[in-house]
């Protein structure tokens, strides 16, 4: 019950319902073929774009601007920071802090989890509708190399993970932090991961740097190696905010 009011006011911002419409970003594309630009064009070998492949180009695009890590950042600042500096805590004064916390996690989780399965739902309707009937798209929703199906669901997967890593250390930070500080320390951990897996030592402390799998087995090891070191941060920057959370004065 606490959940489904925290989401439901959640959803009622006008900043929650411009973040969903950005899982209409793939329907840009649409745009740009009557524009004198290469932004967002497709192509490649004949029959070689996958629906998956199209859902995982349309994941990295948004990932490069981060531009959903900065608006998840914004929701966490104002269920956390901006309650309890306005004083709205004390509204949940008889409620336990850590159901108080749970409540809200779980609804940013699931508000994301909410954007992400209306991001695929467009992808694969774009794709399905109007880019199978270009001669780079083969029509099928998996890639005919297996290979590459491992590969395109371990970076899907990856980019997911940085995301719930960057939930969780938005909502430590903003315990303490307004809303630019929380959004600023955001972008830098995204910039820190984004080129963890480009430094000799450091490409495998962040679940984005498990990409690459040669067989089924191999794609196993590292989809296990990458949620476990996602659940590693999660919980670790859970259990910081908890404690902190607890203290909090109303």
């Amino acid at each position: 019950m606490l959940q489904k009011s925290i989401f439901n006011n959640m959803l009622s911002l006008t900043s929650s319902k411009i973040f969903l419409a950005l899982s209409l970003y793939p329907f840009l594309y649409l745009i740009t073929l009557f524009l004198p630009t290469n932004f967002m064009q497709i192509g490649g070998i004949d029959n070689g774009l996958s629906g998956l492949d199209f859902y995982y180009g349309i994941v990295i695009a948004q990932s490069q601007f981060a531009i959903p890590l900065i608006m998840m950042s914004y929701f966490v600042s104002k269920l956390f920071y901006e309650e309890h500096n306005t004083g709205k805590l004390i509204i949940y004064k008889d409620i336990k802090r850590s159901r108080l916390l749970n409540a809200k996690l779980h609804t940013l989780l699931s508000f994301y989890g909410l954007y992400l399965i209306l991001l695929f739902i467009s992808s694969e309707i774009l794709y399905f509708s109007f880019i199978k009937n270009f001669n780079y798209a083969s029509g099928n929703f998996l890639p005919a190399d297996k290979i590459i199906i491992y590969n395109d669901l371990l970076n899907i997967i990856g980019l997911f993970e940085i995301s719930f890593i960057a939930i969780f250390f938005a909502i430590l930070l903003s315990m303490r932090f307004s809303s630019g500080f929380t959004i600023l320390g955001v972008i830098l951990l995204f910039m820190i991961i984004s080129i963890a897996p480009l430094i000799k030592g450091m490409q495998y402390i962040f679940p984005n740097g498990y990409n690459n799998a040669v067989d089924l087995n191999d794609f196993f090891i590292k989809l296990f190696f990458s949620f476990l070191i996602t659940s590693f941060y999660s919980f670790l920057f859970y259990i910081l905010s908890l404690r902190i959370f607890n203290n909090l004065e109303y």
